[in-house]
């Protein structure tokens, strides 16, 4: 089948750097293009779902998403550039003359005619009268977050509200448009070179001239041309351009973008160029990924003897080819199909990619190449994470903004602050093997108070004390207090499990039965037993007298999310990435029941009274089993991924927390939903109720934490001093406190009734995995990918005054 001209067209124009290029610059019966448009490419046009900018209840023709909420986009960085296309444009392989035979063009030559020859296969041309202007909007992480939350959502209103078949991956985010008010184009196509196009005109419109085709020789291709169709503009089409034309970007209050024509002259709505943004998503079927383990938990290694089992987008393109239909060429899939395919450090890859025009350019900066796939191959970019489990190519516009922050002075020499309660000396505060490890150590309290000073974090004030232990040899994914306090364990990616004195978190005893990476941890009620799961999805039963293993809980098929025991400590609950949780005996580790979810299981937990087991998953649900029998009792929808899910102290409510952005507490006994909270623009990675059940907290990539009346859904608290995105939060047992972790490697802790926080606690150098409060409520354990496990002794003369 012959490429079709559309395709053509786009592809030659690309290198210019101008941008996706239409060959329907002119409306479709959604109107005019502006920067927030949400759409798809048929046929060489874009086509409008919604303005995702606007407010529901401005004018969206055809309605908007389920749950929608609009992108407020900074005035700060809406910005135009004039005059980017003077005359016309042409591909590498075309040149331009004038009526006179001269190479290139002016704005008087383009009225008078214009010659286009090209002397290759392919190319293509447009010319413009007057210049085309460029509006374009500068590089946000928020849209990462905006896009990543809403990419569902978008999908199900194309397809089940507007009847639309599209794939997942053809959706788009407009974030730039280049316009004018008149246009001719054209493209060469087919077999042969050597042709000819010339057009001829007056100093009308465009439309009001003629084209001609000629070839070189007999062996020369064809070319298809148009010119802008009459009553394709939304403001009267003058006889006469006037050069005093000046259009502005102006935004209403939700900054939905149009233009406003301020002196007399043509409109300039034709959309000639797209700058914009798609992602693209690994799909879910039952292989382990590290990025859908959740924000905070690897997947297993990709690389199994099983098979690929989870496929990309395009590989199901590749199994099912429909004779006949043509694909809209798309450079972006070139890129994201590289990201999807790109092998991490440990062999996984990631199962959400991003891209946008403006990586492409910044990629092939000097030379764009003819061959994106094969340059790619070639050159063999590196990725970054630019948010939780989506990575772009390194050479995107945030990777200034997401290189990894310098360590702090501080980091190094004020990791005391003060001797801890009954804790080892000032001199043993810091505890390390290897290089890592080395800290210049502060030999007396007065000179910790010193070196509070020069961080310039803290101040002299006693605010917190900290001991540091880097025993592991690989990054620590889970902490565990015993109920009294007494112990304290560590589970790593070097498959041990330490064992800790609960006052000092000195080892005491090294657990070695795993063998693959440890990723959750619980001790039994009565504080005798430790149960921990892996990434090979073996769970392990230990006594904590004898220093050994009671069971091995064999079944699950990959990483253990999590484990958690029943009140009565009689049963276990695990949830694994195998899309199913496990409830077992406790005493025994004999297999109980299986219940099954249709994608990741995310965490798993047990109601206060033992009678209900709470799962959630990213299959968009979140589950209530009886815990006696394994039965199904409720399914909670969500629009997204579900990440968290928690039981109020009663046993009465469970709280649900989902990549929809949303927070929802449902009824326990009946499934329904009593409050949904949308406190959040970005989704709820962790969600928690009070101790006393009043109060419920979410934390978000958002950079926030909301804590809300859990009755009412009222709004107390928004905490907002985190400087990345909150993936771990947890309430201390008598509900005094708050602590949360997260990307910014440092843990922040607030008083949950006033939200006054103490300063921030920095010392660790890789992102937070796990926290965890005392049961006394004076003390926070966190750990860290960075190898270390940290224990922070609170002083309440360090509350910040707001």
């Amino acid at each position: 089948m012959d490429t079709p001209a559309y395709n053509i067209y786009a592809q030659q124009l690309l290198p210019r750097k101008h941008g996706y290029a239409l060959w329907h610059p002119e409306h479709t019966k959604f109107g005019e293009i502006h920067i927030g448009d949400v759409g798809y490419f048929r046929e060489g046009a874009f086509y409008r779902l919604f303005n995702a900018t606007s407010h529901e209840d401005e004018a969206q023709k055809y309605g908007v998403p389920q749950d929608y909420h609009p992108f407020f986009i900074k005035e700060y960085l809406l910005n135009q550039t004039k005059d980017v296309i003077k005359a016309n444009i042409v591909s590498k392989s075309v040149t331009s003359y004038d009526v006179s035979g001269n190479a290139g063009t002016t704005l008087q030559a383009v009225g008078a005619g214009l010659k286009f020859t090209c002397e290759r296969e392919h190319g293509a041309f447009v010319f413009v009268k007057p210049a085309a202007d460029r509006w374009q909007m500068h590089p946000s992480k928020g849209l990462v977050q905006y896009i990543r939350t809403n990419f569902d959502s978008w999908y199900h209103f194309a397809t089940d509200v507007c009847d639309l078949e599209i794939d997942r991956d053809e959706i788009i985010f407009v974030s730039g448009v280049v316009k004018t008010a008149d246009w001719g184009l054209g493209a060469f196509l087919r077999q042969g070179s050597g042709g000819e196009v010339s057009f001829q005109t007056n100093l009308g419109p465009f439309a009001q001239g003629s084209f001609n085709f000629s070839r070189a020789h007999k062996s020369a291709g064809v070319a298809e041309w148009r010119t802008k169709p009459d009553g394709a503009s939304m403001s009267p089409q003058p006889s006469v351009f006037s050069e005093s034309t000046t259009e502005t970007l102006v935004g209403s209050s939700s900054m939905a973008l149009t233009l406003q024509r301020t002196h007399s002259g043509p409109r300039k709505d034709q959309c000639l160029f797209l700058h914009y943004y798609k992602m693209k998503r690994r799909l879910w079927l039952n292989k382990v990924i590290k990025a859908a383990a959740g924000p905070d938990r690897p997947g297993s290694d990709s690389g199994n003897d099983d098979g690929d089992q989870m496929l990309e987008d395009s590989d199901i393109e590749d199994v099912v080819e429909e004779p006949g239909i043509v694909k809209t060429y798309d450079p972006l899939d070139h890129i994201l199909n590289y990201i999807l395919n790109y092998k991490l450090e440990d062999d996984s890859q990631v199962d959400t990619a991003i891209a946008g025009t403006e990586h492409l350019y910044a990629l092939f900066d000097e030379e764009f190449p003819e061959d994106i796939e094969a340059a790619l191959q070639e050159r063999k970019p590196a990725i970054m994470f630019v948010d939780e489990g989506v990575a772009a190519l390194a050479c995107a516009e945030w990777s200034e903004e997401y290189n990894e922050a310098e360590e702090p002075e501080y980091g190094r020499a004020q990791s005391i602050q003060h001797a801890p309660k009954a804790g080892p000396s000032v001199e043993a505060n810091i505890h390390n093997s290897g290089e890592a490890g080395r800290r210049e150590q502060p030999q007396s309290p007065k000179d910790s108070e010193d070196l509070d000073r020069t961080g310039g974090r803290t101040t002299a004030a006693q605010t917190y004390a900290s001991v540091v232990w880097q025993d592991h040899t690989g990054g620590v994914g889970c902490v565990a207090w015993s109920p009294d306090g007494t112990y304290l364990a560590s589970g790593s990616e070097d498959t041990t499990i330490i064992l800790r004195d609960g006052d000092s978190g000195e080892s005491i005893h090294q657990f070695t039965d795993h063998h693959d990476s440890v990723w959750s941890l619980a001790f039994s009620p009565d504080g005798c037993h430790l149960a921990s799961g892996a990434s090979d999805g073996t769970a392990i039963i230990h006594d904590i007298e004898m220093r050994s293993v009671t069971a091995m809980m064999h079944g699950h098929t990959g990483v253990i999310q999590s484990i958690q025991y029943s009140q009565d400590g009689s049963k276990i609950v695990t949830a694994s990435v195998d899309m199913t949780l496990r409830l077992w005996e406790a005493s025994s580790g004999a297999l109980l029941h299986t219940m099954k979810h249709d994608a990741v299981v995310m965490n798993a937990i047990f109601s206060p009274n033992g009678q209900l087991v709470g799962s959630c998953s990213a299959d968009y649900f979140a589950k209530i089993w009886d815990a006696k029998t394994g039965r199904l009792l409720h399914g909670l929808a969500h629009h997204g991924a579900v990440w968290s899910v928690a039981f109020d102290p009663e046993s009465r409510r469970i709280v649900t927390g989902a990549d929809d952005a949303s927070s929802v507490i449902w009824s326990a006994e009946s499934g329904e939903a009593l409050v949904i909270l949308r406190e959040h623009p970005a989704p709820v990675w962790a969600v928690a109720f009070s101790p006393d059940g009043r109060r419920v907290m979410s934390a978000s990539n958002d950079m926030s934490l909301k804590i809300c009346d859990s009755f009412t859904g009222e709004l107390l608290h928004t905490l907002t001093r985190n400087d990345a995105l909150v993936n771990v939060a947890v309430f201390s047992p008598d509900g005094e406190y708050i602590a949360s972790g997260g990307g910014a490697n440092e843990v922040h802790v607030w008083n949950a009734h006033t939200g006054k926080g103490f300063p921030a606690m920095g010392g660790h150098f890789d992102k937070i995995t796990a926290l965890q409060f005392s049961p006394e409520n004076d003390r926070i354990v966190s750990s860290s990918d960075d190898g270390t496990v940290r224990i922070w002794t609170l002083l309440e003369s360090g509350l910040e005054e707001d």
